[in-house]
């Protein structure tokens, strides 16, 4: 059963672990709330610790909420644009037998997305599918160029539906990154590859993450707040 602290009406989920020295206080992608703790650090410490970032807090909650209303649900007709490596294609909606060898899949060929009338209804879920396959042969091109910066010799990765993160790192190194991606300009999927292979070092956000972070990417929070004010516009 998870553990949670209540802190003027905002409710905190406790994560305890017994190789954390220190405390880290995240507000997620969904405006959940998580502190990362000692194993045994009492609750009102805990308290104590994050209503002295109370103001950070504040703010934080407030950016997200304004961040995560984003841009409305796509529309699968003719004419509306899909992200992909950070520029925009649009979509025209043709008949069946012109996509997919007469099954109304999608493609995307000479710039613009080709989708078949009788599949409209199943039109995220194939951008889903389409965006899942191009993400996995994208990262492990990336994976593969950019490991070396961190000192890391074999990378495992996976690619699917993360919500609201764009990637994450198990304790046995395996990486997963959100099939959403690629929808991203190549540099910053560049970041996020390098963020996710530096955790595979360092399971959390200590100083001596970010210190790992600095040295593999230097303008590292060049991309934070880029991702902060636009990571949101990408997606479906």
């Amino acid at each position: 059963m998870s553990e949670h602290i209540q802190i003027d009406g905002v409710t905190v989920e406790v994560r305890r672990s017994a190789r954390r020295r220190s405390v880290d206080l995240t507000v997620e992608r969904d405006g959940e709330v998580s502190v990362a703790v000692p194993e045994e650090m009492s609750t009102a410490e805990i308290g104590r610790i994050v209503r002295g970032k109370q103001e950070w807090l504040y703010t934080a909650l407030a950016r997200k909420e304004a961040t995560n209303k984003g841009p409305p649900p796509k529309e699968y007709v003719t004419g509306e644009g899909f992200f992909f490596l950070g520029r925009k294609y649009r979509l025209r909606v043709v008949a069946d037998d012109e996509v997919g060898g007469g099954k109304g899949g999608l493609q995307w060929t000479n710039g613009r997305f080709f989708l078949g009338r009788g599949k409209v209804g199943d039109g995220k879920d194939l951008f889903v599918r389409w965006y899942t396959m191009q993400a996995a042969e994208w990262l492990a091109k990336r994976v593969n160029a950019l490991k070396a910066r961190v000192g890391v010799e074999s990378v495992e990765i996976g690619v699917r539906d993360l919500g609201f993160r764009w990637g994450s790192c198990t304790h046995k190194g395996k990486v997963f990154f959100h099939w959403r991606t690629v929808l991203l300009p190549p540099e910053r999927i560049d970041y996020l590859v390098l963020h996710e292979l530096v955790h595979i070092h360092e399971h959390n956000h200590s100083a001596a993450f970010y210190e790992r972070l600095r040295r593999a990417s230097p303008d590292h929070k060049v991309h934070e707040a880029w991702f902060r004010e636009h990571g949101d516009e990408y997606r479906l």
